[in-house]
């Protein structure tokens, strides 16, 4: 493959952003190469800077990425608590809405989503990237919790501790594996045999509604089975 062609840096951050710039030029290569080819070299190069210029931003290839999967959490947040305003309004199932809005950031920007929660080394304690990520993390807990007809968690501004979790770990653990299997199914293309026209919106579309409202059923029924438990 030819390597795309460098941009210079007026081209690319004639606004003076070279931290959107090298962010812009790290999805370009994610979007081609794939985490696997995924290198700070190559992103200064399109970005038309020296490779030692991102240095002042990301400090080094794990500052990039925990950037990356900043937007990616923020991407995710946003986007399931749009889904909630509309539900609430149309009065649809809100789990359910934002199961499907995570599928749909992930077809969006595959890219970022696999940056997210790839294997590559991310600074973890960084203060944007926990408060993105603890953001999306308690939507879904809430909403898990709402699904169930429970009251939601008294504060969203922290990650619920382990021992506050418990008892709804395994429905939180059982949502998220669901949706986030079904994201990767497709963005992998693992799914395709079954899309009559290669299109994975199109399953989505076709599938998402029922599978969904599956997911939702079986914690609604999860929560029965699990009293039923406590008083045996």
């Amino acid at each position: 493959m030819a390597d795309a062609p460098v941009r210079t840096a007026r081209e690319h951050y004639h606004h003076g952003s070279l931290r959107e710039a090298m962010i812009a030029a790290a999805e370009e290569v994610l979007a081609e190469r794939g985490l696997g080819g995924f290198t700070l070299r190559e992103c200064a190069r399109r970005a038309g800077v020296s490779p030692a210029a991102p240095a002042h931003h990301f400090g080094n290839l794990t500052g990039l990425l925990t950037a990356i999967a900043t937007l990616g959490f923020d991407d995710l947040a946003t986007a399931m608590e749009a889904a909630v305003a509309a539900a609430q309004a149309e009065r649809r199932s809100r789990l359910a809405a934002i199961a499907r809005a995570y599928v749909e950031t992930a077809l969006a920007n595959p890219g970022r989503f696999r940056v997210v929660f790839g294997q590559r080394e991310m600074d973890r304690q960084d203060p944007a990237f926990r408060a993105a990520a603890t953001r999306a993390f308690s939507i879904l807990v809430r909403e898990v919790r709402l699904s169930r007809g429970l009251a939601p968690p008294s504060s969203q501004q922290e990650k619920p501790a382990p021992e506050v979790l418990a008892p709804d770990l395994p429905e939180v653990l059982l949502a998220w594996s669901a949706v986030h299997g079904f994201a990767t199914l497709l963005i992998d293309g693992a799914l395709d045999f079954l899309a009559a026209n290669g299109s994975r919106e199109t399953l989505l579309e076709a599938h998402a509604a029922r599978l969904f409202a599956l997911l939702a059923s079986a914690l609604s029924a999860g929560e029965g089975l699990a009293k039923t438990a406590a008083r045996d």
